[in-house]
C-alpha cells in the first residue's frame, strides 16, 4: 500500500489521516503541517466563506487559518481574494 502525499503541503512524505477540526472531511497529513497546525487549503477558504469570511469565524478556527497561511507561506492578501472568489 502506498502513502498518499501529505494533502496539505503536497510533499511525498509519510503521512497519517486526520480529521479537520470542525469539518466532516479527513485528509492525510505529514507530520510538519500536522504539528504546524495547517490544514488543507481548500478547506479551510471553504469553510471560512461558508461561516461568512474571517472576521465571523471563531477565534480557534481564525488561528487555524493563519496556522495554515503561515506554514504553506500563503498571504492573507491572497487568502482574502481566493474568499472573495469562492463558490459552491
Amino acid at each position: 500500500m502506498s502513502t498518499p502525499n501529505c494533502q496539505v503541503c503536497g510533499e511525498n512524505r509519510k503521512t497519517v489521516v486526520c480529521t479537520i477540526p470542525g469539518v466532516p472531511w479527513s485528509a492525510a497529513y505529514c507530520q510538519e503541517c500536522h504539528d504546524a497546525n495547517a490544514h488543507p487549503y481548500h478547506i479551510v477558504v471553504s469553510n471560512t466563506w461558508a461561516v461568512g469570511g474571517y472576521d465571523e469565524a471563531a477565534g480557534w478556527w481564525q488561528s487555524m487559518v493563519d496556522d495554515t497561511l503561515t506554514h504553506l507561506k500563503i498571504t492573507r492578501e491572497q487568502f482574502d481574494k481566493d474568499l472573495e472568489n469562492e463558490t459552491i
